[in-house]
């Protein structure tokens, strides 16, 4: 069994006849474009830490003084219209988000 086969197991369905792995662009928070077929909420299924911007290094600031920490952490962003995404077909109309794809440089 394929990663891709277990894959469409787990989420209830088949993998959709001659799947592939696609590139899309993100429309929105929650929907995609793939050439010219727009998707929807409804028609996708994310990798949750999409979802959310998600802290990659911790960095506070106190005051010398004393008083508040500023927060100076970095953070990986929640999709947004224009980022690249890697699609998987699962079904007619079931979509899987699998990850964010960027170029290096």
């Amino acid at each position: 069994m394929s990663w891709v086969e277990g894959m469409a197991g787990m989420m209830g369905g088949a993998p959709a006849a001659g799947g592939q792995l696609k590139l899309a662009v993100m429309t929105g928070p929650n929907t995609c474009k793939i050439g010219n077929l727009n998707l929807t909420a409804q028609d996708l299924m994310f990798a949750d830490h999409l979802l959310q911007a998600k802290c990659t290094k911790v960095k506070e600031t106190a005051p010398g003084g004393g008083g508040l920490c500023t927060d100076q952490s970095t953070y990986l962003p929640a999709l947004a219209a224009g980022d690249t995404v890697l699609v998987y077909q699962l079904s007619d109309d079931r979509f899987l988000i699998l990850e964010r794809m960027v170029k290096s440089g």
